[in-house]
C-alpha cells in the first residue's frame, strides 16, 4: 500500500485513510527492524611473517601492510668518541641503553640527554652463609634464613621456614 498525503489528495482523509498509512509505515519500520543491514566491520586480522592483512565481515580485503621493525644494534660496552646510531643499545655499569638520536660520543655525563634507560642487571645479595652444628641451632630466626648445618660426615643446606629449620633440598625438618 502507498502512503496517502492529504495535499495530494486535496481532500481530509478517512480513517480508514490514516489506519493505512499508519499500518504501512509500522510494516515498513518492522521490516527495517527484521533486517538490519549493519556496516562492514575488521572480521579478521591475519600476521604473517611482517605482513599484516585485514579482512572484512563480508569478505572485502581492507589490504595487507607491511610491519615496522625495529632495527637494534648491540654496540657492547659504550665508549668515547664513537659514533652511535638511533636505536643502537650499549651497555654501562651492569645497565643496558638504548641510543635516541645519531651522535658521536663525549663524556657520559653529558649523554644524558642522547640514551634511554633500558634496564639494570640486579646487584647480587652479599653472601654471607651462618654454619651450625645440630645442638646450636638457634630456635628463631627470620624467614628464609639459609645456613649450613655441620654434621658428623658431611654438610647440609638449611632453612628456617618460619616455624623451624629444615633441609633445603629435601625438605624435611629437622
Amino acid at each position: 500500500m502507498t502512503i496517502i498525503y492529504r495535499s495530494e489528495k486535496g481532500a481530509p482523509l478517512t480513517a480508514s485513510e490514516i489506519d493505512g498509512n499508519f499500518r504501512e509505515l509500522e510494516t515498513r519500520l518492522n521490516d527495517l527492524e527484521d533486517h538490519a543491514e549493519a556496516g562492514e566491520g575488521i572480521g579478521k586480522i591475519r600476521v604473517e611473517g611482517d605482513e599484516i592483512s585485514f579482512l572484512g565481515t563480508f569478505g572485502t580485503d581492507f589490504g595487507s601492510f607491511t610491519l615496522p621493525k625495529a632495527s637494534l644494534n648491540f654496540c657492547g660496552p659504550w665508549a668515547a668518541q664513537t659514533p652511535y646510531k638511533k636505536l643502537d643499545l650499549a651497555t654501562v655499569d651492569k645497565a643496558l641503553y638504548c641510543c635516541l638520536m645519531d651522535h658521536v660520543s663525549g663524556l657520559w655525563e653529558q649523554e644524558g640527554a642522547l640514551w634511554k634507560h633500558v634496564f639494570s642487571l640486579p646487584q647480587p645479595p652479599p653472601v654471607s652463609i651462618a654454619l651450625y652444628q645440630k645442638t646450636l641451632l638457634p630456635e628463631t630466626e627470620s624467614l628464609g634464613k639459609l645456613a649450613l648445618l655441620l654434621e658428623d660426615d658431611s654438610s647440609t643446606l638449611i632453612f628456617f621456614n618460619g616455624h623451624t629449620w629444615q633441609r633445603l633440598m629435601k625438605g624435611e625438618p629437622l
